[in-house]
Formats: structure tokens, sequence, C-alpha cells
């Protein structure tokens, strides 16, 4: 059965094939089926999707529904909140936002309240790594934003075409807000505070986009990631140096380019404590297949709430584990950077500082410090310094 053959009835409030009804039940209004066989629809209930027999694709409802667009739908839940879901019902991420549209050449424009507007893949993740006042859908392969001196073109990748005028297709909104990440202040703070030994947990550098359906472990890092990793090394304190790093290809590169960068010679040593599996990973094929179905950040935040996850050890133990890998990485007078991924760095920190990660989470080549400073570990994370106490993860 062709979608183009199943016709929304007169009155919108059910679907025809061949002039008859697919299904008995009535709707108050219903749009169009699309790929992978759903439907947006509303009664007295709500708004939600409903597969060729009528029946409620899952059990949430909405304030609105959107059609589905390679395999993902926008939806706008009771608080005025917009998000996405794939074909089960589950949202992609865990974000929610102001505004976001439809998805259309692989992405879809969403819009924030503290950080403006920008693009996302089918996966969730950011298109490219900006933020702008504006943005609109790609159309041919590049989009309009607005940035402080006006309106322009981009490509996917983020790379900017040319300058233009504004659009003029009417939009339901204007941005007021535009987030440009600050320079990165790990190296300052390493330059600046007195420390024995010290330890950076960092995420990688920018990597390609995650897409929906496609392998997460092939990615590796974009031409920007590569520059940051570089620069990252730069501004490093002229003192001995070592990387260690998940066996990604990824964080192996972003290992390599902050070596390159602090005219280190030598290679990044790869750990699995550090990723594929991980310090938090008991079974690496059962986690595999956990989040291939799972979002991570929605995982991640449940995980340090204190939820058995399939596969992984108790948070606690695993927090003791990576500590103990990290730690054992200090060397007096020297820096070593263990290059790992989001999923990783959001319990160490959470254990060991008690930081809330809901609204804000790590970026790329983001990280947390590991000092050693008179026989007492400290922890640096987003400013601030804690003095560890280690006996919770020993009990």
């Amino acid at each position: 059965m062709d979608f183009d053959d199943l016709i929304i009835s007169p009155d919108a409030t059910h679907h025809l094939y061949c002039g008859s009804p697919i299904y008995e039940r009535r709707f108050d209004c219903v749009g169009p089926f699309c790929f992978p066989g759903l439907a947006a629809v509303r009664d007295g209930e709500g708004a939600y999707h409903i597969n060729f027999l009528g029946e409620p694709a899952y059990n949430e409802r909405y304030a609105w529904t959107g059609d589905f667009s390679e395999g993902v739908a926008p939806v706008q839940n009771r608080d005025g909140r917009y998000l996405f879901i794939d074909e089960a019902g589950k949202p992609i991420a865990f974000e929610t936002y102001l505004y976001a549209t439809g998805f259309s050449e692989g992405s879809a424009v969403v819009y924030h309240e503290t950080l403006g507007a920008t693009h996302i893949t089918t996966a969730g993740e950011l298109l490219y790594g900006d933020w702008y006042y504006d943005a609109r859908p790609f159309s041919g392969g590049r989009a309009y934003v607005r940035d402080e001196r006006g309106w322009l073109f981009i490509s996917p990748d983020g790379s900017i075409l040319e300058r233009t005028g504004e659009p003029a297709e009417p939009f339901p909104l204007c941005g007021t807000v535009r987030y440009i990440p600050p320079e990165n202040p790990i190296p300052a703070v390493l330059r600046d505070t007195a420390w024995d030994a010290a330890a950076v947990l960092m995420r990688h550098g920018e990597r390609e986009p995650f897409i929906k359906g496609q392998p997460g472990s092939t990615k590796v890092l974009t031409a920007r990631g590569k520059r940051q990793s570089r620069a990252f090394g730069a501004a490093l304190p002229k003192v001995p140096l070592r990387t260690y790093a998940s066996p990604m290809v990824r964080c192996v590169q972003t290992g390599d380019e902050i070596l390159a960068g602090a005219g280190v010679s030598g290679e990044t040593k790869k750990s699995l404590m550090l990723g594929t599996p991980s310090a938090y990973v008991a079974d690496d094929d059962i986690v595999r297949e956990f989040y291939v179905v799972n979002p991570v950040k929605i995982m991640s935040l449940r995980y340090v709430a204190g939820e058995t996850l399939p596969g992984h050890y108790p948070v606690t133990e695993g927090t003791r584990r990576m500590f103990d890998f990290v730690s054992g990485t200090l060397a007096e007078g020297e820096i070593s950077v263990c290059v790992t991924h989001d999923a990783w760095i959001v319990p160490f920190v959470s254990i060991l500082t008690g930081y809330d990660f809901t609204d804000d989470w790590p970026g790329f080549l983001d990280g947390c410090i590991l000092l050693r400073r008179g026989g007492a570990y400290y922890l640096w994370w987003r400013g601030e310094e804690h003095l560890l106490d280690l006996s919770p993860l020993r009990e």
C-alpha cells in the first residue's frame, strides 16, 4: 500500500483507501500517513499518532503532533514545550524547546530560550556547533540563519556560504538570544592554580553529528574539532604532558591533536577504562544494544539518580573505577589528559560533586580537572574546586 493511496476523508476525521475507510474509528482531525506508516490525529484525549488500523502508536498524549519525516516527528507537550519522538513514541533526546519544525533534508530547526536557534539531526544532535538568533529549514543544501550582522546562508556543516537579505516567508517567532561559547577555561585553570599533579578528564572534540539509524562508532572529528583540540593543547602550561583516550577514533584523534598543539612528540595511549566499554560498563555487549534504543542523555541522568542500568556497574562502583584510573595517571609536576565521552563524565562529576546535569550537558572539549595537592584530591568543575571525600567510593 502506497502512502499516497491513503486519502484523508472530506471531513478530516479518518482515512480512506479506494474510497472506503481503512478503520472504523473517527477522530476530531487527522493528518496524512507518513513513513514509517503513522499519522497524526487528535481526539478528546489529545494529540498522538496512529497506525493503519487506527490504533495509537504509543500511550502518551500531547497538545499537538506533527507529521513524521525521516522516522522522527515534532510534538508539543501540554506545557507548550516542543520535543521530538521516534516511531515508538520515545523522545530522541532529553531537551525540549520553545519551538521546533519538522525535519527537512536531514535536520530540523529548534529554538531554545537561552541558547538561540540552530539545526539538529534525527538523533537529537546539533548538526553543527553554532547557535544563531534565528534559523530556517534547509532547502537545496543551504539554510538561512541570522547572526549579529544579519542574515546569511550556511551549509549543513555550518560553513558560511554568503550574506543575504531577510527571508520573505513568515515564521512563527523572532529570536532574541544567541549563545557563543566562551574560551575553554581548563588551560587557564591549570596555569593559575597551584597543584602537585593534574589530570583532565574531558569529552572529545567536535565530531561528525549522529544520525538516526547510523552507527556512532565511526564518527571522526570535524575540521573545526581538530583545530580546537590543537588549540587546547597549545594553551596548556608548558610542562610534561601525556594523553590517554577511549579507543574510539574521535577520542584518539583528540588526544593526538592536543599533543601536536602542545608540541609534544608521542602518541595517545588507548584505554578501555575511558570507553569501549569504560570503567562504568560491566558487559559491553549488553550496553551497546541498550544505547541503540535508549537516548544517552536520558539514561545517564537516570543512572546518576541511582537506577540500575543493564550491563552497567552500580554508579558508585563505576565512579570508583574511573577515579582509580584517572588518579593513576597523575605524576608529579605533569599533566595527563584523559579523553572520554559525555556519558562517563556525567556520572563521574555528579557522584563526586553532586552536580545536576539536567540543564547543563558537557560540550565538546568540556571536562573536569583532578588535582592532587598536599596529599589531598580536588575536582575542578564549572569554575568551582571541590575537596573530595573518597570514603563513599570505598564502602
